[in-house]
């Protein structure tokens, strides 16, 4: 074992011997697999916005809510917890771990979505909206015990405005917290992070959501807004939520969420890559935050 893994070995109960390849990775942490049916995550302190503590704990509530639900492809919570010395690595400063059960499935290939046939396309949209639909209608008893995870898209916007200095471009983000806190919406419980990589699939089973550090509570909408890119697969994706469910996208409620994410890109990269990038994404704060009806 490497170092690294001596020194977590020493403070995790009961983790098999290494070495655990690394099945995933992200700003946030690594993911590992343990080789006896589980997974061991590690959270970082620092990543994009946010805190690594604050991620941490959220999906830890989180999974222990959604322990109750059923019929949806959810990862079980083995275990988890905060490291005593967050610098006691090699790497980058540690807030916590998790282990969870590995479930089947891949994360889908949002580059090779557009490789598959369009009947094959349809299919995955179809079955990514059934499953967020049976998660939303499984989660609504939820609501009220876990509103302290708050609102993922006032959580969002906050931590963007953070790394967003431009004065008009903060008043617009302030007047679409306002439009979300008084949406007259039911409640749901949210994943708050649903995009490709957050899905696996398995041939013959359901979606499985994962990576719950984003999770909360707010209308349904707001877990669609990674799905900004028009197409037969958002199409399928709405097609399907609106029949499982039995509810329609609210398309203004759609937006809001779109500008959200617009939000985050902008703060995430407001230092990173070509001058025209940032341009880029400020464009598209613009136009997103004019789309949900916030004018200049």
């Amino acid at each position: 074992m490497t170092d690294t893994h001596a020194a977590i070995s020493a403070e995790i109960p009961d983790l098999p011997q290494g070495p655990w390849p690394v099945l995933g990775e992200g700003v946030w942490g690594t993911m590992h697999d343990l080789g006896d049916g589980s997974v061991l995550k590690l959270v970082r302190r620092n990543g994009g916005l946010g805190t690594g503590e604050s991620k941490h704990y959220r999906e830890v509530t989180a999974l222990g809510f959604l322990q109750q639900i059923e019929g949806v492809r959810l990862p079980r919570l083995v275990a988890a917890g905060r490291f005593s010395n967050p610098y006691g690595f090699s790497g980058p400063p540690l807030a916590g771990w998790l282990r969870l059960e590995k479930l089947d499935g891949q994360p889908v290939d949002e580059g090779g979505i557009y490789a598959l046939r369009g009947e094959e396309r349809e299919r995955l949209g179809e079955e990514i909206g059934a499953a967020l639909a049976h998660f939303h209608r499984a989660g609504e008893a939820l609501a009220a015990e876990a509103v302290k995870l708050g609102s993922p898209a006032l959580r969002s916007i906050s931590e963007a405005m953070t790394r967003i200095n431009d004065p008009s471009l903060r008043v617009r983000l302030e007047n679409l917290k306002e439009m979300i806190a008084g949406e007259d919406a039911q409640h749901v419980f949210l994943h708050g992070d649903v995009n490709f990589s957050n899905l696996l699939a398995a041939r013959g089973q359901r979606p499985a959501l994962v990576d719950f550090a984003e999770a909360g509570v707010g209308f349904a909408e707001e877990d669609f807004r990674h799905f900004d890119n028009p197409g037969p697969l958002r199409d399928a994706i709405f097609r399907s939520y609106a029949a499982v469910s039995g509810r329609q996208i609210d398309e203004m409620r759609f937006r809001m969420g779109i500008a959200v994410n617009a939000a985050v890109s902008l703060a995430l990269g407001s230092n990173a890559g070509h001058p025209r990038e940032g341009m880029r994404r400020v464009s598209f704060l613009d136009e997103a935050l004019r789309r949900a009806g916030i004018e200049d």
